[in-house]
């Protein structure tokens, strides 16, 4: 595979190295993804399930109600979505979120148990703005006081399945 991206910005050659067979050039594109794509993208999804034997969705990603003055706009949520191509067709899809982080300070095991008492009345407010998850990160030391209450409210503890990846911007 060469990268000629210096003279054609955004674009990647691969060539084939077997001997009875003629390839032409594959062309990669990264582009921002449209409506028309989402059959692709769920095809591409489904398939990585059962390759990776998981069960991730793909999030709403487009106003699909054709009655919205929104129809074919991002969901609140959703930040950017694009579509790598090649050779036209759409070989795989990338959605960044705006993701809630939900964070607290102080407060002993009784207020925190109240606090975390109510938290489905922040997630319908975060709901109504267009969110449609929320993290929470929780010092290891913390972790044991902590996963029975936030478990009662629906939270499930991810870190033992996901590689959690972090940088600013």
């Amino acid at each position: 595979m060469t990268d000629d991206s210096l003279e054609n910005p955004g674009t990647v050659t691969a060539t084939c190295n077997l001997p009875s067979v003629t390839c032409a050039p594959a062309v990669r594109r990264v582009r921002n993804m449209e409506p028309r794509d989402l059959k692709q993208v769920w095809s591409l999804c489904l398939a990585q399930n059962r390759r990776d034997r998981t069960s991730y969705p793909v999030p709403e990603i487009f106003e699909l109600d054709e009655q919205s003055p929104n129809f074919g706009r991002y969901k609140p949520n959703v930040a950017l979505a694009l579509v790598t191509e090649v050779d036209g067709r759409v070989r795989a899809g990338h959605v960044f979120l705006r993701t809630i982080e939900e964070m607290s300070f102080g407060g002993a095991q009784a207020d925190m148990a109240f606090s975390i008492a109510h938290i489905p009345m922040a997630l319908e407010i975060l709901e109504h703005k267009g969110y449609d998850d929320v993290h929470t990160f929780v010092p290891v030391q913390r972790a044991a006081d902590l996963t029975g209450l936030l478990g009662n409210q629906g939270f499930t503890r991810i870190d033992h399945r996901l590689a959690h990846f972090f940088r600013t911007i």
